[in-house]
């Protein structure tokens, strides 16, 4: 057997150069070729190194926060989200701080997730998507006066988010009996109305109309954000529909409610229940 003293790098790399030799003198048999064996052997590195790269990010992946929210494993997410929160500072950490809040919401936690609201808007004053969250959790837990406030800090820096809050806002003092002020508010949402906002806007502006016995306007109003949203605008539809019945309308308010229960498969609005009664109201009559 013939041996190599390996004495510097040099022969190392000498020594490896004759073995290549030795592999393509074999391949002139029919053998495969040294090129193409080393090539496969490279490509076959490449693809086990690619497939590798893709189960990392996989596994990576199914274990963010997010992922584990949009799958509604709200508990995996919650210690997701949590751990994750140390990566960052200051102002970064504000979504972070949201996105634990509404985890605490999905589990009807509703304490805590004020709590991680109000750290989200301490950290980012202008993380208004948190303000907003703030609210509405205020609301759930009967801190209406906190929810007007936490409401009132989203500014104009955000068209969408300033109309939301404002159709909250308008919400609230509607249902305080506060119609002049609920109708100013809606009124000021209108002049920054998104598309994603300004049908809830004009059935604010409906709402406030009707209760303040402005029926034509209320009308209009509801026609306009079913207008701007058939498919979704499912308060405007339960709304155009009671309008109707206390006109008389049955037939034209059966259709309102019919839309409205047609376009809620989680039920948000009283429709189906307004339905029934008029159906029975109905069906008495023609007995």
């Amino acid at each position: 057997m013939e041996c190599y003293l390996i004495t510097d790098m040099t022969e190392i790399i000498n020594t490896f150069q004759i073995q290549d030799k030795n592999i393509l003198k074999t391949s002139d048999s029919g053998c495969l070729n040294g090129n193409s064996f080393f090539n496969i052997i490279r490509i076959k590195g490449i693809l086990i190194l690619f497939l590798a790269l893709i189960i990392l990010v996989f596994c990576v992946n199914a274990d963010s926060g997010m992922d584990l929210l949009t799958i509604g494993d709200y508990s995996g997410a919650l210690a997701a989200f949590t751990q994750e929160v140390d990566d960052y500072e200051g102002s970064d950490q504000a979504p972070i701080f949201n996105n634990i809040g509404t985890c605490y919401v999905a589990l009807g936690d509703l304490e805590n997730a004020s709590k991680y609201y109000e750290k989200a808007v301490i950290s980012n004053p202008e993380y208004f998507r948190s303000w907003i969250n703030l609210g509405a959790v205020q609301e759930k837990l009967g801190r209406i006066d906190d929810a007007l406030t936490s409401y009132e800090k989203v500014t104009s820096k955000n068209r969408e988010f300033f109309a939301d809050a404002l159709v909250r806002k308008g919400n609230i003092l509607s249902s305080l009996g506060k119609l002049d002020e609920a109708r100013t508010t809606f009124l000021e949402g209108e002049n920054y109305a998104t598309v994603q906002t300004a049908p809830d806007v004009y059935t604010g502006i409906g709402a406030v109309a009707f209760m303040q016995n402005d029926t034509i306007e209320a009308e209009n109003a509801f026609l306009k954000a079913i207008e701007l949203d058939t498919g979704g605008a499912i308060m405007a539809y339960t709304n155009l529909g009671v309008l109707y019945v206390t006109q008389g309308e049955y037939d034209k308010a059966k259709a309102a409610f019919q839309m409205a229960v047609s376009h809620d498969p989680d039920g948000i609005s009283n429709a189906q229940t307004y339905l029934n009664n008029l159906e029975r109201m109905s069906g008495t009559n023609q007995s």
